[in-house]
């Protein structure tokens, strides 16, 4: 008994209203019932759920929580709905509202190939289409449409803020204006060992000079390297001030005489140099030009969300659909 008041309740309060059928008016124009079905989509969702969860299909259809969290669900649908609609209406005062025959054409390609691909008649593919859930080939005709004329409005309105590209000034400036960015320091391959023994640093200077492997030195010395490999020129953090400015003057292959730095004494050879350098203007035009288009679209993005926003406010929208279940 109560499955059955619950779903009374329902279909009254829909049936109730239906015959008002205009659900919002978005500026003067309406949203109706049928609008929104399309877009909230429940006999599909529902039929979805069923397959998978018959438990949360009871408990959806067959009580009063159920079909409030349904009711919540399509109130939130409509919420996005009608910010759809506005951006469509914002589209038409920025002078770039998508072509409507245009959209109708896509709509008719879409459906063709549907038909060519399934093999079907349009009938037929009305009766599929009924069948998922999805209402109706004129219903699913109507969703394509409007979703087409959303996302073409979306796309003409950026178009038409992002209009300006990326001159050769722009990118000059930039690359002068930021230099050290494109600077590429230069980097030496460095074999350093350091002990607080100057006996134990000499001895092994002399195995570094004559090749010994870096393995063998850390096994006879039991010290393992401070650097074996590759740094940057002038990083303090891996080598004291004072020693790279004997680095840099050394050439490649020479092993420096042993370095006291405190109570700590350094076995120091300059393996290979890698010299530096800054990037010309051509090396980097197109990564520049990259970076500066991601700005003035990123620019772009937050002028229309703001102009959006100023354009909702100004606008009149009167939701005429009352909620029997959600207060």
């Amino acid at each position: 008994m109560k499955r059955l008041a619950v779903f009374l309740f329902l279909v009254l309060s829909l049936l109730t209203f239906a015959q008002q059928d205009i659900v919002a008016v978005v500026n003067g124009r309406n949203i109706t019932m049928d609008e929104w079905n399309r877009e909230a989509n429940v006999q599909k969702l529902l039929l979805d759920i069923q397959k998978t969860n018959q438990t949360f299909y009871t408990v959806l259809t067959n009580t009063q929580e159920g079909l409030a969290l349904l009711e919540r669900y399509k109130l939130a649908v409509l919420d996005q709905l009608i910010t759809k609609v506005l951006f469509i209406q914002f589209a038409e005062k920025k002078g770039v509202a998508p072509d409507d025959k245009d959209i109708k054409n896509y709509v008719d390609n879409e459906i063709k190939k549907m038909l060519t691909e399934a093999s079907m008649t349009e009938a037929e593919l009305n009766n599929y289409l009924v069948e998922l859930g999805m209402g109706t080939l004129n219903d699913y005709k109507e969703k394509l449409y409007f979703q087409r004329k959303y996302s073409l409005s979306i796309a003409n309105v950026y178009a038409q803020y992002l209009t300006a590209s990326v001159s050769d000034a722009e990118v000059k400036a930039y690359y002068e204006k930021n230099k050290e960015k494109y600077t590429v320091p230069s980097q030496y391959d460095l074999l350093v060992f350091k002990t607080n023994n100057k006996t134990t640093a000499d001895s092994l200077r002399q195995d570094v000079i004559r090749g010994t492997s870096v393995d063998d030195i850390s096994k006879k010395y039991n010290i393992s390297p401070l650097i074996n490999g590759w740094v940057n020129e002038n990083d303090t953090t891996k080598l004291p001030k004072n020693l790279w400015l004997l680095v840099t003057n050394s050439i490649k292959g020479t092993t420096l005489p042993v370095q006291q730095v405190g109570n700590e004494f350094y076995v120091i050879r300059v393996r290979d140099i890698k010299l530096g350098g800054t990037k010309t203007l051509n090396d980097v035009a197109e990564e520049i030009k990259k970076e500066l288009l991601a700005q003035k679209q990123e620019e772009a993005t937050k002028k229309v969300l703001a102009d959006f926003d100023e354009f909702k406010k100004t606008s009149k929208v009167e939701i005429r659909y009352k909620s029997n279940l959600i207060k």
